[in-house]
């Protein structure tokens, strides 16, 4: 079997463009893949048809094989948009091999250690940043049968909270402890806004709402900052969904102050590697709860190695939150039930992309997030200029 072509498609979501990679084979088998890179699309597009060159001709099965040409031919470090294109390939190849034997992802990985998998919705939150609008969403999603819910209750907020603004992000986290009851786990996301001294700060004012965890207090690349603000806190801190290596993750659990950590397949360059970071945080005895923030694609690839995974803590979700028409785009990816996600039996990722709706959702200069920007939280697509 031989790869004839690989394409990259941008699918304009209106919170981030999504970045699709279609491998085919010369046997008519087709696999698909997630390159969506971050809040960026274009440059992840260009990349997969840059690294094309390198794969075509290929056995799609050596997948490992592939990885490596592709990191020494060129001579990849922690880029994450190569990266991305290199995890929508092989995600690719991965769905192609499990194909071709007519067993589900899972089957290559093991088998299944977790029969279901605990799930975190995220995504919930489109409207105004405040307390009463937080909490009746929250209240609605937790009737869906979630167990867990994260969101980001502080605006656009860099590096400080002034009084004002300390006080109402604590109230909406109050609001929705409220509405929920103590039995549902929150889980507070800061995406990399504070400073250490900052985060330490709020990790002892949330402490009085029971959250689970507080995620990505400060940037992501500073593991001495992660690891100061871990250690004074006796809230759980978690981080990791920024790394691109492996070896990032070593660094960070081994002081043991981390017993979470948040793998981005697709910021590492594959499921291969998320499955090595599983094996490095599994040494010091430290768990995995995968990033998952790209397109419904990469829900369905983090099941299918988390069903194989013994150290899986909980997967996070957008799923039910998306466009409408996403549920149609994807067809059979996993969907949260009573919670919990879990795989089917289908071949390889079980997913079928329809191409047909490519046309109907075009990629726009105007389907970007700016998590720094002024009411973020509704998730609307940017205006247009001038408007």
């Amino acid at each position: 079997m031989r790869i004839t072509s690989i394409e990259a498609f941008v699918v304009g979501n209106p919170w981030k463009n999504w970045v699709l990679v279609k491998v085919s084979t010369d046997e008519g088998l087709h696999g698909g893949g997630d390159a969506t890179c971050g809040l960026s699309s274009q440059p992840a597009a260009a990349a997969v048809r840059e690294i094309r060159r390198i794969c075509l001709g290929r056995d799609p099965r050596d997948i490992e094989a592939l990885w490596d040409s592709v990191h020494k031919g060129l001579y990849l470090s922690a880029n994450g948009i190569l990266l991305s294109a290199l995890a929508g390939i092989t995600t690719a190849c991965w769905d192609i091999l499990g194909k071709s034997l007519g067993v589900p992802l899972f089957t290559l990985f093991g088998g299944r250690v977790n029969p279901k998998l605990r799930a975190y919705a995220n995504g919930w939150y489109q409207g105004p940043r405040e307390p009463v609008a937080f909490a009746e969403r929250a209240s609605s999603v937790a009737a869906m049968g979630y167990t867990a819910l994260k969101f980001d209750p502080f605006g656009s907020n860099y590096r400080f909270l002034d009084r004002a603004e300390r006080r109402r992000s604590l109230d909406i986290v109050a609001a929705v402890r409220r509405a929920v009851g103590d039995d549902v786990g929150l889980l507070i996301e800061a995406h990399d806004r504070f400073t250490v001294a900052e985060a330490i700060r709020l990790a002892s004012e949330l402490e009085e709402f029971g959250c689970e965890w507080l995620e990505a207090p400060v940037w992501s690349e500073d593991i001495p900052g992660l690891r100061a603000v871990a250690r004074a806190s006796r809230m759980r801190i978690v981080a990791g969904e920024r790394f691109s290596t492996p070896r990032q993750f070593a660094d960070l659990v081994a002081d043991g102050h981390f017993d979470v950590v948040q793998p981005e397949y697709v910021e590492l360059g594959g499921i291969a590697r998320l499955r090595e970071v599983a094996a490095i945080a599994d040494a010091p005895g430290a768990t995995v709860a995968p990033h998952n923030a790209r397109c419904p694609l990469s829900t369905a690839a983090n099941v299918h190695v988390m069903m194989a995974t013994r150290n899986f803590y909980i997967q996070e979700t957008f799923d039910d939150f998306h466009v409408p028409w996403a549920r149609d785009l994807f067809q059979g990816v996993p969907r949260a039930k009573d919670g919990f996600l879990w795989a089917t039996e289908a071949p390889g990722l079980g997913v079928d992309v329809n191409e047909a709706l490519f046309e109907q959702h075009p990629y726009s200069e105007h389907h970007f997030m700016n998590l720094f920007a002024e009411g973020w939280e509704k998730r609307n697509a940017a205006p247009a200029a001038g408007a």
